[in-house]
């Protein structure tokens, strides 16, 4: 193969993966979700018990304590030990990030309550559902949900990643489905008090982006070497 063979495969590859770093970008990466929440004294929503049930079907949206738009990445982490405040507000300290909120008592009174205590008995169910669908997810594309207690996630509603019940602070990964993602929903339970670790993230292409860089600079090189002889 000659050198301008060489340049003209370089310059497409550089072209083609730093096409597919647009296609990748989709709303996962600039995400509103529809947040739900229930929490109970009692041990049970709507008579049943979802404290290790932190998947899908949720409880029902009829005994829902709130629900409310959230804007941004989920990344929730409420340090207090066990034993200190475990209020929403603890868990949502970006209040800003939330919008069209209904509940009884309104958002201030929401917040100021306890999303779980020492114990099985007080505990709350979170749902959070991306809003729009994430268009054109390349193959590979990965989540890592972090999270202490229970986690679930899914895509197109299948199983992306699942660990519903208690536990303490863990990363689980789980790869999207190729091409158009139509739902994507968050499932975490918080249980026995403080410390609450609620963590998604999915990589943005920033790699792919470096390595179309890297090849597009190559074959420029490559070019004014050929001129240079």
């Amino acid at each position: 193969m000659n050198m301008s063979s060489v340049r003209k495969y370089l310059l497409h590859g550089a072209v083609v993966l730093l096409g597919l770093t647009g296609i990748a970008r989709a709303d996962i990466y600039n995400p509103t979700w529809l947040v739900t929440a229930w929490t109970t004294t009692t041990g049970k929503i709507g008579g049943t018990n979802f404290i290790n049930a932190a998947s899908q079907p949720a409880p029902s949206a009829v005994d829902a304590l709130a629900s409310f738009t959230y804007s941004g990445q989920l990344s929730f982490d409420n340090t207090n030990k066990q034993g200190q405040s475990n209020t929403y507000a603890d868990f949502f300290t970006n209040t800003a990030n939330i919008s069209n909120f209904s509940g009884t008592g309104g958002e201030a009174a929401f917040l100021g309550t306890t999303m779980s205590s020492p114990g099985s008995s007080n505990y709350s169910y979170l749902e959070f559902s991306l809003q729009g669908p994430a268009a054109n997810i390349a193959a590979g594309t990965y989540v890592t949900i972090t999270h202490d207690d229970g986690a679930s996630s899914y895509a197109n509603g299948n199983n992306v990643t699942y660990s519903p019940g208690e536990t303490q602070a863990v990363s689980d990964t789980g790869t999207l489905p190729v091409g158009s993602m139509t739902s994507f929903a968050v499932d975490y339970v918080e249980a026995n008090g403080a410390p609450a670790v609620l963590k998604v993230d999915v990589p943005e292409p920033g790699s792919v982006l470096l390595l179309g860089t890297g090849l597009l600079v190559l074959g420029l090189v490559v070019r004014r070497r050929q001129k240079a002889l």
